[in-house]
């Protein structure tokens, strides 16, 4: 995820306008060129957020901003539960980012909220997209530019895996921050970690849990007795 939005974010971030500054070496003195204008990286939480890190490695001073949507089952309108962008500081350019964009529904709702803002010039770095979710966002933001890998082929219309990108790589926010519950439950794409089924890893660490609780509270006991 770091490595992919690293080379997507250098091609991405080729447009900033920057403007021309007076440098002096030990040596001599040139012009340079500093960024123009201020910079804002809009992670879509959860799986926006392993994007993050690589955007500012390539943009240190910007600043981050988060939103958060989900979509509901049989719902076609997505549900923003949070949204930190300022009102006293609107950013010139915003770099949204979102590993999946499937049907583009969230996307295009997020791209809304930006313009609402009051930002002029918007990108959307994503890792793979669907020819749905590209047609979308053309339709209804011809304005934004989209940096990503591929077009995958499309949404699943299996009732298991209804609505995501084939063949993707499965729910990114579950696979990067590794989702206990929700993959005790439903796990289609196999994932192990360390060897082992999830199912025993899930065990291992509610397990694991359970044993440092129980060596704190000892430990707490210990300490008393001696006081």
């Amino acid at each position: 995820m770091h490595d992919i939005t690293l080379h997507l974010g250098y091609e991405a971030t080729r447009e900033l306008p920057t403007r021309a500054v007076d440098v002096t070496t030990p040596v001599s003195t040139c012009t340079g060129r500093h960024l123009n204008g201020n910079t804002a990286i809009i992670p879509i939480l959860r799986a926006g957020l392993g994007m993050t890190e690589a955007m500012l490695e390539l943009l240190p001073n910007a600043a981050v901003h988060h939103i958060g949507m989900y979509r509901m089952s049989g719902c076609e309108v997505p549900i923003q539960y949070y949204n930190r962008l300022p009102k006293d500081r609107v950013a010139d350019v915003c770099y949204v980012l979102d590993p999946l964009v499937g049907s583009g529904i969230t996307m295009c709702a997020t791209v809304g909220q930006l313009k609402k803002w009051g930002c002029s010039k918007i990108v959307v770095i994503s890792l793979i997209t669907t020819p749905t979710g590209l047609d979308a966002l053309k339709a209804e933001h011809p304005d934004v530019s989209v940096f990503t890998v591929e077009a995958n082929d499309g949404l699943s219309t299996d009732p298991a895996t209804f609505g995501k990108v084939l063949p993707g790589l499965g729910d990114a926010s579950d696979r990067q921050f590794f989702n206990p519950e929700a993959m005790e439950t439903d796990n289609p794409y196999g994932i192990t970690m360390t060897g082992v089924t999830s199912s025993d890893n899930i065990s291992s660490l509610k397990r694991s849990r359970k044993g440092s609780m129980d060596e704190a509270e000892a430990t707490d006991k210990a300490t008393k007795t001696r006081r």
